[in-house]
């Protein structure tokens, strides 16, 4: 393939990229439901020291009277923050860190990743504002060069995800791994004293929020949560039992939004760590190990896609992730929790093909075969896997078994 032919397969690509996210778009806009990301943004702190409460004190600042248009605008906010944080990503890969056609096609793989723009899409959580946190951070620790700058751009970056603890409870448990890991791979100048310091700095303030909230948070206060929810008009398509065919040409079914948070999203706002053990039980032996093995085959492709491109082996970025075994280790340690309580198993396991694909893409970009051109087959084999990526988006599955809040 001459250079004419790869810059008109540049050019193709990109063309068909933007047609598949500008399509996505569409369907997020018209066809999925935007009442259960609203939920993340309905609790206060008006019933006391409360888990996401910060969230809903940014609905406050829309006034009652415009609740609804409060909700339907934040509820972008995560998807629109992560959505920069890989861009973010694919700007330091691709052109702050050098140019050449592996680093573009990094780039391009980038939103077609399981953790890349569709599941920013449709899996708008508010633990999504910690993975652009995360991604920012992360290409942070690539342009410092001291232990004194790392250490405060890790002092700084805490703060930050102390302050998005507030909003989501989980976000530092489910970002520690990418963190641990981007202060190991990418800010490889730092000594041991520098390197822990950083990650207390990092990780310390978010973790005792989480703990904090975890001992003194309320808990048994659903009544009054409920309370604090309007009534309005909520498309909700499945409470309405419709076809295949109706759902795809944008069937609407409308319930009150107040009756039902307070039915289906609040009892397990207000699970115990106990009852939040016995609901993950419940789903019993087969969908948890099929989420498991389904989560495992997404960390798989989401690493080998981006080893095929860059043409970086894995094994040498484990390699540089077992430089520390003991921060490796206490990050898995970290997501443990989240898996014990909280049943969208497939989703952890995005997040931690996310954590660890953020770190390598970046990695990648100091080393020497992203420099090198692309052979024919690394181009075909690019662009079967990424539209078999963006046509099957594997990673918006959140797990197997979990009932749907109806």
């Amino acid at each position: 393939m001459n250079q004419v032919d790869r810059r008109g397969f540049f050019i193709t690509f990109t063309a068909l990229l933007v047609l598949w996210a500008a399509v996505l778009m569409t369907l997020a806009i018209t066809v999925v439901p935007d009442g259960y990301w609203y939920s993340y943004f309905v609790i206060d702190y008006s019933v006391g020291f409360i888990r996401r409460g910060l969230a809903g004190e940014l609905l406050g600042l829309f006034g009652p009277e415009h609740y609804f248009l409060g909700l339907a605008v934040l509820r972008w906010i995560p998807t629109a923050a992560f959505v920069l944080g890989l861009a973010a990503v694919a700007w330091s890969v691709a052109v702050r860190s050098g140019r050449s056609q592996r680093r573009r096609l990094l780039a391009l793989l980038i939103p077609v990743l399981p953790f890349g723009f569709a599941f920013g899409l449709f899996s708008a959580r508010t633990d999504l504002l910690g993975g652009a946190a995360l991604a920012v951070f992360a290409v942070v620790l690539t342009r410092v060069a001291t232990a004194r700058a790392t250490v405060i751009a890790s002092a700084v970056y805490g703060l930050a995800l102390a302050v998005l603890s507030l909003i989501h409870e989980a976000t530092p448990f489910l970002f520690g791994l990418g963190v641990l890991a981007a202060l190991t791979v990418l800010a490889g100048h730092l000594d041991g004293k520098a390197f822990w310091a950083s990650v207390v700095l990092a990780l310390g303030p978010s973790v005792s929020i989480g703990l904090a909230l975890a001992a003194f948070g309320r808990q048994g206060v659903s009544p009054q949560l409920c309370q604090l929810v309007q009534h309005g008009p909520m498309n909700h398509p499945l409470a309405g039992k419709p076809t295949i065919g109706q759902l795809l040409s944008g069937f609407h079914y409308y319930v009150d939004y107040h009756d039902w948070f307070c039915r289906a999203f609040l009892p397990l706002f207000d699970m115990t760590f106990a009852e939040g053990l016995r609901f993950v039980g419940s789903l019993g032996f087969v969908a948890l190990a099929g989420s498991t093995v389904y989560g495992l085959v997404v960390l798989a492709v989401s690493v080998l896609a981006i080893a095929h491109v860059s043409g970086v082996p894995v094994r040498r970025y484990t390699g540089a992730l077992r430089g520390r075994p003991l921060a490796l280790v206490a990050g898995a340690l970290m997501i443990l929790p989240v898996f014990l309580t909280g049943v969208d198993w497939v989703r952890w396991w995005v997040i931690i093909a996310f954590d660890l694909g953020i770190v390598f893409l970046l990695y990648t970009r100091d080393q020497p075969e992203v420099d090198e051109p692309p052979t024919r087959r690394t181009l075909i084999v690019f662009a079967v896997g990424a539209i078999l990526l963006a046509v099957l988006p594997i990673g918006i599955i959140p797990g197997f078994g979990a009932p749907v809040p109806m």
